[in-house]
């Protein structure tokens, strides 16, 4: 029986080949294109898509990408950088002999990288002498390759030059790390403002079937696109048979037959996805807005334009949901077993006299002191969940490093094996998307969390974030879907609780004092508690202690007044994420502007700088994304030079925006010294495009409050003032 596998792979081949099969050649452009200077259609825009149009192909196992874009500005000429989109989720077709169709193959002009399987569940690649063949499920093996067997390209000039895009694709390529993993891309040569950069590329997955995941809306506007997906032979009418596929099924990794393509569509009002006589699919779309460029914005495949393509076994959702987090459990299970290395390290890190909260804790640090191999600050590992790795987890114990989800998998197993009830969920990091539980497609679910039952109740930790305390989500995984089994091994669908304000605080503390002339000194402390404690640990880890002192010391020099020098003298508890994070701060230079024997001082001085975080907009067509909810406290007390007095009391501000977000300002006066204390509380994360305007109207109203001055009379004022 022939094995058919679903897979996901990150690993690229480029291959100096021929150029595209059609050896077409580019069409000459319109002169009203070449001699566009601005386009209505898109006032202001830095570039313009003309012409975008992609082919999926895969009963011939290939991608082909054109684009003709012009550029209009100074910034538009940024479009000369291409990034190339590889297919994520991938169907091994043993049956077809595709190895055959290209020219050179793995030939001496070849490049190969190897970059570790990425949300994969991975086995060998079969071999070029053994067309056909079935590929044995193999999770150890496996190095997929993908191939751009193809890439031309040119930049036509306003006075109609072209400048060729010349080298082979080897030469051409260039990858790069980003933030998701490798990123490959190519530079098109000579681009003007008044350009028109023309390229065409192909990605090819030889004996593999991609279905698409069409992105149809970019940062340009779009004047005209079409896209169009060719299904596996068994999809099209002429080879379907009995009740709908052919005979010789695809099937996934647990011998289920791939029955049914489904799709998830988020198209403009009255577009819908077509098919042709050949069953084909297709999307043809025009005069498409770019992506709104709006401040704290979901992830931009929450709500743009797209189709995503799946093969499956079934349309039932809660089957499919269901068998997969079967399949997975049970090899995780597997995976997790208690062995005598891993009975030993709880042994060692816990008691029989500790509590099983105590337990949990102790065993959470051990884990969190593996080396993590992937993490990544928007929180969504590189490598998946739905990948669990050949053997047993105790090689991540004794090797002393591993994924975050490895991690993960690993403290599952050492509180199961010290007698505390746990079971795994898994979620979609919301840094990257949002789960949809209609797109029947693992590779959504990023991120495993561990759920404990600790006297009767469920706690939710997630070790596979660096430095994040016991019992605090990333921020990418609180109010998070994803899916998970019930007591009874049902399937559920559920969301992560959201976090509170209190969860995650910055203090500003401390006493500075001011001389007759409005000079400044003194020391401040800064706590950091939460999502920001736990990005400048990991920078710690990643870059260390000097380079979280910069990064504060950058953060500090864009809050408080120009004329102060505000300097990290050090960073205590950096290690230590159960405890604060405190950054210890050296004030000098100029506070107060002097005059007439009167100082005017900042009342806050880390809000001397503070801008609106929701500037105006026309229309907000996104919701609003504020990652975790968050509260700020700052308490700084005066100790004001002699003789000098505040001339009157400073305006109190109590403000209030429904159960979103809540303001207190006050000034305590005792004796030579004057307190402001301030609190700012946001509890939400998420809201509706429609409330921006209510955020923007109340922060505007934190601002002008939080940028009073406070001023003090001297012994040399004049009098009556």
């Amino acid at each position: 029986m022939r094995s058919h596998l679903l897979m996901s792979f990150s690993m690229l081949c480029v291959v100096a080949v021929a150029p595209l099969a059609s050896k077409a050649q580019f069409q000459p452009i319109p002169k009203e294109e070449l001699s566009m200077t601005a386009d209505p259609a898109a006032p202001g825009a830095a570039a313009v898509y003309l012409y975008r149009e992609e082919t999926s192909d895969d009963p011939h196992a290939f991608r082909t990408v054109y684009a003709r874009i012009k550029v209009l500005t100074e910034e538009g000429k940024a479009a000369a950088v291409v990034h190339i989109d590889f297919p994520k989720t991938f169907v091994f077709n043993a049956q077809g002999n595709n190895w055959g169709h290209m020219k050179g193959g793995l030939g001496n002009e070849s490049t190969e990288g190897t970059i570790a399987p990425s949300n994969s569940a991975h086995w060998s690649m079969p071999s070029i002498a053994r067309v056909g063949e079935d590929a044995p499920w193999d999770t150890d093996s496996y190095q997929g390759k993908v191939e751009i067997g193809a890439l031309e390209g040119r930049v036509v000039h306003p006075d109609g030059t072209a400048v060729p895009l010349a080298g082979r694709p080897a030469e051409l390529l260039k990858a790069t790390k980003g933030q998701r993993g490798t990123e490959t891309y190519f530079t098109m040569p000579s681009v003007e403002v008044g350009s028109v950069i023309e390229y065409r590329y192909q990605i090819r997955y030889d004996r593999y079937l991609a279905a698409p995941n069409w992105r149809l809306q970019e940062p340009y506007f779009i004047h005209k696109e079409h896209f169009i997906f060719k299904p596996s032979r068994q999809f099209v009418p002429t080879t379907q048979t009995g009740t709908g596929v052919a005979s010789n099924a695809l099937k996934d990794p647990h011998d289920n037959p791939l029955t049914d393509i489904e799709l998830r569509p988020n198209l403009p009002a009255g577009k819908s996805v077509t098919r042709d006589a050949l069953g084909n699919y297709i999307v043809d779309l025009s005069e498409v807005p770019a992506l709104p460029a709006e401040p704290w914005a979901p992830p931009a495949n929450t709500s743009s334009y797209g189709v995503d393509f799946f093969y499956t076994y079934t349309p039932d959702v809660k089957d499919y949901w269901q068998k997969q987090m079967s399949y997975w459990n049970r090899a995780l299970n597997s995976y997790v077993e208690p062995t005598p290395a891993l009975k030993n390290a709880v042994k060692e890190a816990v008691s029989g006299s500790d509590s099983a909260a105590d337990k949990a804790k102790k065993l959470y640090a051990l884990v969190q002191k593996i080396d993590n191999l992937d993490g990544s600050p928007d929180g969504a590992p590189l490598s998946g969940s739905e990948f669990i790795p050949r053997g047993k987890v105790e090689t991540i114990l004794l090797n002393k490093k591993g994924s975050s989800n490895e991690i993960t998998y690993l403290y599952l197993a050492l509180v199961r094996a010290a007698g505390i009830q746990a079971h795994p969920v898994r979620i979609a990091s919301r840094s990257v998307r949002a789960f949809s539980a209609q797109y029947m497609d693992n590779i959504q679910l990023d991120t495993a969390l561990v759920a404990l039952n600790i006297d009767g109740k469920e706690i939710l930790v997630d070790p596979g974030t660096k430095m994040a305390p016991f019992g605090m989500l990333h921020w990418a995984h609180a109010g998070a879907g994803g899916v998970r089994l019930d007591a009874g091994n049902k399937v559920e669908t559920f969301i992560t609780p959201l976090q509170r304000n209190t969860d995650n605080s910055t203090l500003h503390v401390g006493s500075l004092n001011l001389s007759p002339q409005g000079g400044v000194s003194g020391t401040l402390k800064i706590a950091f508690i939460g999502q920001h404690a736990i990005e400048l640990r990991q920078l710690g880890m990643k870059s260390g202690p000097e380079a979280v002192k910069q990064e504060l010391d950058k953060m500090i020099a864009a809050q408080v007044p120009a004329s102060v020098q505000a300097k990290v003298d050090h960073v205590a508890y950096l290690d230590d994420p159960e405890k604060q994070l405190l950054a210890i701060i050296n004030v000098s230079g100029s506070l107060a502007k002097s005059g007439d024997g009167h100082l005017a001082v900042p009342r806050l001085l880390f809000e001397a700088q503070e801008k609106n975080p929701f500037p105006p907009d026309k229309v907000r067509e996104l919701p609003i994304d504020m990652r975790y909810p968050a509260q700020e406290q700052e308490q700084i007390t005066y100790v004001l030079p002699p003789g000098f007095t505040l001339k009157q009391n400073a305006q109190d501000a109590n403000l209030r925006w429904e159960e979103n977000a809540a303001y207190q300002l006050r000034t305590k006066v005792a004796g030579d010294s004057v307190t402001p204390a301030r609190v700012l509380a946001r509890g939400f994360t998420l809201l509706d495009a429609k409330d921006y305007e209510q955020a923007r109207d109340f922060y505007q109203k934190v601002v002008a409050a939080d940028q009073q001055e406070l001023v003090l009379t001297g012994p040399g004022s004049p009098s009556g003032l």
